[in-house]
């Protein structure tokens, strides 16, 4: 990785909730941020719109003109084709089907370089480059929020398999919440993302009601259905006992994909970041390394460490700076 100052460069990150645009000219280093919230309703054209207003704005900000950024890396949160920069789609948002996201934003920016990847791969190389995965190869990426998204790392640069991406471990089938049903094999976002852990605490909430039980999660929420992983984070840290099951469950089903990917990849390091990581060592991190441990391939037991991200809320900025960095350093 060049440490060298190549001029001012744009790293931008599309979410399903969050937007955010950072400028910045060496490595590790966001000179100038801009977060924005997206409101889903306004769709695509609304997110792009916000773009365009926020680059303005950073570049008045700091004094600079058109052409002054020299190239521009984003992260979209979604599957994309990163060879002509066009994305797919977005699972949260309208409007991103098959949308030449690279070309609209070299031709409404101004910015003669862009380079587009998914919002895992790009947060999995920032952590790889400037985190907690320095000097560490193979490397597994996982962004646990919302969603489950993974990103593998050799040498620092991004593998993508075929072309359409690759450690799509969210996507990995484990065994279900009902493990008497062999046919009950969801994919792990359902069970272990935030998403997934409110889901299933909703679902305790629905049976809690109908026996007429008490629960203080269910309390504090008001009804099943408005229970999330906070929720039952919270509760659990203070010792409750369904909640500390749901963690469980959300583990378990982690522990068993990290398994798989450990057997068929062999990585150096895996990092565990997103929202959900931040229920911590204790409820988290301790109990999913000791299960790992126990159950991985045994010849490939104590060649890696999992350990919590470095990089914060910043992490897709940083990372799509690091594309910046590279494909002005290919053209």
């Amino acid at each position: 990785m060049s440490t060298t100052d190549v001029g001012w460069l744009l790293g931008i990150e599309i979410g399903g909730t969050k937007l955010q645009l950072g400028l910045g000219r060496r490595p590790g280093s966001i000179d100038h941020l801009k977060r924005a919230t997206i409101d889903p309703a306004r769709g695509a054209e609304g997110i792009r719109e916000q773009i365009r207003k926020g680059f303005l704005t950073l570049r008045d900000e700091v004094g600079l003109s058109a052409g002054d950024v020299r190239a521009a890396g984003v992260g979209f949160g979604g599957p994309l084709d990163a060879e002509t920069g066009r994305t797919e789609t977005s699972f949260q948002v309208e409007g991103w089907t098959d949308f030449p996201l690279a070309d609209w934003a070299r031709e409404n920016l101004e910015i003669p370089v862009v380079s587009v990847h998914n919002d895992a791969d790009v947060a999995g190389l920032a952590e790889s480059r400037l985190g907690a995965g320095v000097g560490c190869s193979p490397l597994l990426y996982l962004t646990i929020g919302s969603g489950i998204g993974g990103a593998l790392i050799l040498d620092g640069r991004i593998y993508r398999g075929a072309g359409r991406g690759a450690a799509e471990i969210g996507h990995l089938r484990v065994p279900g919440v009902a493990p008497d049903d062999p046919l009950d094999m969801p994919e792990l976002e359902a069970v272990a993302s935030g998403w997934g852990i409110g889901r299933l605490a909703g679902n305790v909430g629905k049976a809690t009601q109908k026996r007429g039980d008490r629960w203080s999660v269910l309390e504090a929420a008001g009804a099943p259905e408005r229970i999330t992983a906070v929720d039952v984070a919270d509760a659990a840290w203070k010792g409750d006992e369904r909640s500390l099951a749901i963690l469980d469950r959300a583990r378990e089903a982690l522990t068993f994909a990290l398994c798989q990917a450990v057997a068929l990849i062999a990585p150096r390091r895996i990092i565990l970041g997103g929202g959900v990581s931040l229920i911590g060592e204790k409820l988290w991190f301790r109990p999913i390394r000791e299960r790992v441990d126990a159950q991985v391939f045994r010849p490939f037991r104590g060649s890696f460490d999992i350990v919590p991200a470095a990089l914060g809320e910043e992490v897709v900025v940083h990372g799509a700076l690091e594309l910046a960095r590279d494909a002005l350093a290919a053209s």
